[in-house]
């Protein structure tokens, strides 16, 4: 199983999925494709069948079976609408390969999905300098991301299991760890006096 963005809805990636056994799960948005908006307008004139409460939110579902050219099997679209108790509400577009899966397990996939971008990528964004990259080559991007994956998860680690005075903001922590070297005798040497 597999949970993308909107950027892997083409035909060629989701018959590599087919091909190789693995149910893709794939969040719409603003697509351009033809089929996928005729399945759309089709969806959204369709009564809900499935409901269901998770934490504040009161889910609702409706689905459609559909074709996207140059695709070898159908898929499935499927509209989760989201209402919290405050009233706001949101709404989810998936289309998916797993014809036979249950709605509420194509909706945890999607959330789980959620929380890894919102924690790790807005944790990398914010406090790792993930917003620019400064080589351009193929293969250095990749190095660069890596090690900024791997640095991430070290701090990270180091944080969670080594502080016991656990401190919430990664900013504060390097704060923290600078002063302890400006302060601390056993690291003169770090700070050059170049006055």
């Amino acid at each position: 199983m597999l949970a993308y963005d909107a950027l892997t809805l083409k035909a060629p990636f989701i018959n590599e999925c087919i091909n190789l056994n693995i149910d893709a799960v794939i969040r719409v948005k603003k697509s351009y494709i033809l089929s996928v908006k005729a399945v759309k307008r089709i969806t959204n004139k369709k009564d809900y069948i499935h409901e269901w409460q998770d934490n504040d939110y009161s889910i609702k579902a409706s689905e459609s079976i559909f074709h996207m050219p140059g695709v070898e099997q159908p898929l499935r679209y499927i509209k989760f609408a989201k209402k919290i108790r405050n009233g706001d509400r949101s709404q989810v577009l998936i289309v998916t390969t797993a014809t036979d899966m249950n709605v509420k397990t194509v909706y945890r996939i999607m959330k789980a999905r959620w929380n890894i971008e919102n924690r790790v990528f807005n944790n990398l964004k914010n406090h790792a300098n993930l917003n620019h990259c400064f080589v351009h080559g193929g293969n250095s991007a990749k190095a660069v991301l890596y090690l900024m994956f791997i640095a991430s998860n070290l701090f990270q680690l180091f944080k969670v299991r080594r502080l016991k005075n656990h401190v919430p903001i990664q900013k504060e922590l390097v704060r923290l760890l600078v002063k302890g070297l400006y302060f601390s005798t056993k690291y003169e040497y770090l700070f050059l006096d170049t006055g």
